[in-house]
C-alpha cells in the first residue's frame, strides 16, 4: 500500500540501460506516447486503477513514493510509460528502469517498489498485466512445437542453449509491437463483447512476443514447460472446471497422472506459483468478475466460487485487489 512520499535523487543505481531520457516525453515513439495517453485518461487519482479484465491494471503517481504490495505478485510484467522506478525484490536485489522498458516478474515474488522519477506535471504512468498460467504454457508449447526460441522465434532458428538457471525476474527494453498490443488489450477492456473476444487475443501476442524477446529466460525455463506443459495446462483447465468445490493437491495431480510431490514441483516449476496459489487466484478472479458482472453479493460471490469461509474471503480479496469485495465493487462502478 502506497507509504509516505520520499525525495526524488534521480539515483537508478545503474541498472537503468536505457539510451533515451524517460522523462522527456518528446522521445517517445508514437506507440508509447499513445499508450501513455490511454493510461493517464483512465487513471484519474494517484494509486492503483484496475480495469474490468482480470490482471490488468494501471498506476500512477504524481511525485517520488515508496508503494509496498499488499500481496506476492504473481508472474507478470509491469511496462512504464513515463518517470522512473526501483523495485526491490527481497534480499539485496533491487532493479531500476524507466519509460520504454519493463519489469518482467517470473515467478511469485514479494515486491517494495520506489517510483524515483514523478512530478504533478509528469506522473509516473505504468500498465501492468498478470501472466495468466495457462497461456504462459500454451505459448511456450506453440513456440517449442514451431522450432522457434529467444529472439530466433519464427525465423527457422534453432533455439539457443538454455541457462542452467535463468533469473526469473529482469528489466527488459519493450518493443513497439509490444506496446500496440497493451493498447489494443486496454481498448478492449472498455467493452464487454471485446472483453470476451478480443481481449485474451491480445493477451496472448503480448506473451508470445515477450517469449521471444530479451525476457523470455525470466518468463518461464521453456525446457520445464516442454516437460510438463501438458498436463499442467490439463490440470489448470481441471482447476477451472471445478471452482466451486474443494480441491486438493493429490486430486488435480492424480488427474493429469503425476505424484503430488512431482506435480507440486513442477507445477510450480512451470507456473511460477504453488497449485494452491493458482486456485485461489483463479476464485478471486471468478468472484470478481461474478460480483461485477452480475451483481452478486460478495458472500454469495465467494461461496459460488469455493470459500468455504466469508472471513478468508474478504482478506484475501483485500490483499489481491487492495480494498474490501464491497469497497472494490462500488469504486469500479463509480470509475
Amino acid at each position: 500500500m502506497p507509504a509516505a512520499p520520499i525525495a526524488d535523487n534521480n539515483n537508478n543505481n545503474g541498472n537503468n540501460n536505457t539510451s533515451t531520457n524517460p522523462d522527456d516525453p518528446a522521445v517517445l515513439p508514437a506507440a508509447w506516447t499513445r499508450l501513455r495517453d490511454m493510461v493517464a485518461a483512465r487513471t484519474p487519482v494517484d494509486g492503483r486503477t484496475d480495469t474490468l479484465y482480470p490482471g490488468l491494471r494501471c498506476y500512477r503517481f504524481s511525485h517520488p513514493i515508496r508503494y509496498e504490495k499488499t500481496q506476492r505478485l504473481t508472474p507478470g510484467v509491469v511496462v512504464v510509460l513515463q518517470g522512473r522506478k526501483t523495485a526491490y525484490l527481497g534480499g539485496d536485489r533491487s532493479l531500476a528502469y524507466g519509460a520504454t522498458q519493463c519489469l518482467v516478474l517470473g515467478a511469485e515474488v514479494a515486491c517494495l517498489g520506489t517510483v524515483v522519477g514523478a512530478s504533478a506535471a509528469a506522473p509516473y504512468l505504468a500498465i501492468h498485466l498478470d501472466l495468466p498460467p495457462d497461456v504462459l504454457v500454451k505459448s511456450v508449447l506453440a513456440l517449442a512445437e514451431g522450432g522457434g526460441g529467444d529472439g530466433g522465434a519464427g525465423r527457422g532458428d534453432a533455439p539457443p542453449a538454455e541457462p542452467a538457471r535463468v533469473r526469473e525476474h529482469f528489466t527488459a527494453p519493450v518493443g513497439p509491437e509490444v506496446v500496440e498490443a497493451f493498447a489494443r488489450l486496454l481498448l478492449a477492456a472498455d467493452d464487454p463483447v471485446d472483453r470476451r473476444t478480443l481481449a485474451p487475443l491480445a493477451v496472448e501476442e503480448i506473451v508470445l512476443r515477450l517469449l521471444r524477446s530479451e525476457a523470455a529466460a525470466a518468463i518461464r525455463s521453456a525446457s520445464a514447460v516442454t516437460k510438463a506443459g501438458a498436463r499442467i495446462q490439463t490440470a489448470i483447465g481441471f482447476m477451472r472446471r471445478h471452482l466451486g468445490r474443494p480441491l486438493s493437491v493429490a486430486e488435480i495431480a492424480s488427474h493429469v497422472h503425476m505424484s503430488p510431490s512431482h506435480f507440486a514441483h513442477s507445477f510450480r516449476e512451470v507456473a511460477g506459483v504453488t497449485p494452491m496459489r493458482c486456485i485461489r487466484d483463479l476464485r478471486l478472479e471468478e468472484a470478481r468478475s461474478l460480483m461485477l458482472g452480475t451483481g452478486l453479493r460478495p458472500g454469495d460471490a465467494a461461496a459460488q466460487v469455493g470459500f468455504e469461509s466469508a472471513a478468508h474471503f474478504n482478506r484475501a480479496f483485500r490483499r489481491r485487489f487492495e480494498a474490501t469485495p464491497a469497497e472494490y465493487v462500488r469504486r469500479m462502478q463509480a470509475g
